[in-house]
């Protein structure tokens, strides 16, 4: 069987397996997660909103991942479950996610290692927990593991032959990644000052730092033009270019709006970054150290610094941003440590070729031909067997698998995770804390559906009901008359929201003026209109919320006149 079609299986294999389950999580189980079903509302507003235009998708997030959701979107009139139960998110995260095992196959098959290895490998990466939720559920969390694997892929094919093409694959899979999260940024810069110095190295010592500024700049810049695109559309677009940071609806507002659990120190926090990793990857450090010392031993270990620099900058970077304060204390953002663990398995046995070289850098390492009469560098030949680096490798990555699914559920490091408890263990008959909780989270929108049903059965004509995306995006979205919404991303918004009955708005979805109902549109206009309807409206119907840390909404008739 072909190296081809051995990663087409592997595909089409783990993307089947993740649509599977996201469909068994999102559709019969409705557990989805806020930033999923944000995305999807973002997208489906670019299509069916009363103001359709591609700016509605929104400037918090980075946009790819709702942008590749549209066509999926598309098909939502025919079947609803496809944005409001977020299944184009779920088949976007399923295809994303088994690009990133094929990534991770392409690795050790670009090294000539052997199949059953290999795939072993690949096997334990696709179908660790961590990575089969969340190629599962319709985060960005896929994507960026296959952007990130891509570049890393890449980046230690190019350490191995100096082959420019793939400096410049490196480059583009960083600045989509980019383009997915904000992370990004943190990989965009390692890997440019990694080629720079590697090219310095390698090159003669009269044109060393030309050539590793070009080789530097050819890989950062992607990255850095999206960087500069998506800012500078933003500001034109907002008038706010990182509104990620400076919107009332972007990060730093939400943790301040929703009081987050931030560490009190800064130790305390990358402590408890470093533990996240540990869970996910508990033997990543025998891992490196093996790697590292077998490398060092053939003189081969420049490709290991690719996996350590490109991904340990983004968990630097996560670990950084949480023990600072300026992120959430989620076990998600701490995935990288899954492929970093895998690759770092693969890099423990020695290359046997470059099978995917298409020219061969000036400065690449003196060539021989291997068994397999593919170009492959010449280095300090062992002639011991390979099967103990191979089951040590193998082991220390199996590890990770229940590791992950036990670090899943501890509510303190994984509060997103741990309450799949409620789908996979429901347990009626458990009446302690936690388990009430875990079926509260994964109760979370089965209200603002229900919202959406009652308001859909009123068959009010466009642009009857105004609402924030705040916490309404949830309600929009699981209704199958999104035009009878009025939202922000609609041109008309301030002025039907400063006067909703000379613009024929029946009703105003209400949520209270604290926490993150603080940056609610309404709230800002009415601050009253919670508890007493500002004048403007009458309450219609007050909705207890089922989900965990979900508002009680209250739904106001306008008046027709402030005399009525």
């Amino acid at each position: 069987m072909g190296s081809r079609r051995l990663s087409t299986i592997v595909y089409f294999v783990c993307a089947a397996v993740y649509l599977v389950v996201g469909y068994y999580l999102c559709v019969r189980h409705g557990f989805i997660i806020g930033d999923a079903l944000s995305r999807v509302s973002s997208a489906e507003t670019v299509l069916f909103s009363r103001d359709p235009h591609v700016a509605a998708i929104g400037f918090i997030f980075t946009p790819l991942t709702a942008l590749v959701q549209l066509p999926a979107v598309g098909f939502s009139e025919i079947w609803q479950p496809m944005t409001e139960l977020a299944y184009s998110g779920v088949i976007m995260s399923a295809l994303f996610m088994a690009g990133a095992a094929v990534q991770v196959l392409g690795i050790g098959a670009d090294r000539g290692l052997p199949r059953s290895f290999t795939l072993l490998i690949t096997v334990l990466f696709a179908f660790n927990p961590m990575i089969v939720f969340y190629g599962s559920n319709g985060m960005s969390e896929a994507p960026f593991v296959f952007f990130t694997c891509w570049a890393v892929r890449r980046l230690i094919a190019w350490a191995t032959d100096d082959d420019v093409h793939h400096l410049a694959a490196a480059g583009v899979a960083l600045g989509l990644g980019y383009l997915t999260r904000y992370d990004a940024v943190a990989a965009i810069g390692a890997a440019a000052i990694f080629v720079a110095a590697v090219t310095a190295f390698r090159s003669v010592p009269h044109l060393r730092w030309r050539r590793a500024v070009l080789d530097g700049g050819l890989v950062a810049a992607p990255g850095f033009f999206a960087f500069l695109g998506w800012a500078a559309t933003s500001w034109l677009i907002t008038g706010q270019a990182f509104a990620q940071f400076s919107s009332q609806y972007g990060n730093s507002s939400i943790m301040q709006q929703s009081g987050a659990d931030t560490p009190s120190q800064f130790v305390p926090g990358l402590e408890f970054s470093f533990t996240s990793t540990l869970l996910l990857a508990p033997t990543l450090i025998p891992l490196l150290v093996l790697a590292g010392v077998a490398g060092w031993w053939r003189r081969d270990w420049i490709p290991l610094l690719v996996p350590v620099l490109i991904f340990g900058a983004v968990l630097a970077f996560q670990a950084y941003s949480y023990a600072s304060g300026s992120t959430f204390g989620f076990l998600r953002f701490y995935i990288l440590a899954v492929p970093l663990a895998a690759t770092t398995a693969i890099l423990l046995l020695p290359a046997r070729a470059c099978t995917i070289t298409k020219r061969r850098g000036k400065y690449a390492p003196t060539q021989t031909l291997s068994p397999s009469r593919h170009p492959a560098p010449r280095h300090r030949i062992s002639h011991a067997p390979k099967w103990p680096a191979f089951v040590a490798a193998a082991l220390l990555l199996a590890v990770t698998v229940p590791s992950s699914a036990w670090g899943m559920s501890k509510p303190h490091y994984a509060p997103q995770e741990y309450a799949l408890g409620a789908v996979l263990a429901p347990e009626p008959d458990n009446v302690t804390a936690r388990k009430a909780t875990e079926h509260r989270i994964a109760a979370t929108f089965s209200t603002e559906r229900e919202m959406a049903r009652y308001l859909d059965g009123l068959d009010l004509p466009e642009g009857s009901i105004l609402t924030d995306t705040v916490y309404g995006f949830a309600v929009v979205v699981a209704s199958t008359k999104p035009k009878t919404f009025v939202v922000p991303s609609d041109q008309d918004f301030t002025a039907i929201l400063n006067d909703p009955a000379a613009n024929n708005v029946k009703y105003l979805l209400s949520v209270p003026n604290t926490g993150r109902g603080e940056s609610d549109a309404l709230n800002l206009r009415y601050p009253t209109l919670y508890e007493t309807g500002a004048d403007i409206a009458t309450l219609a119907l007050e909705v207890p919320n089922d989900g965990e840390s979900q508002p009680v909404w209250r739904i106001y008739r306008v008046l027709d006149s402030v005399d009525d």
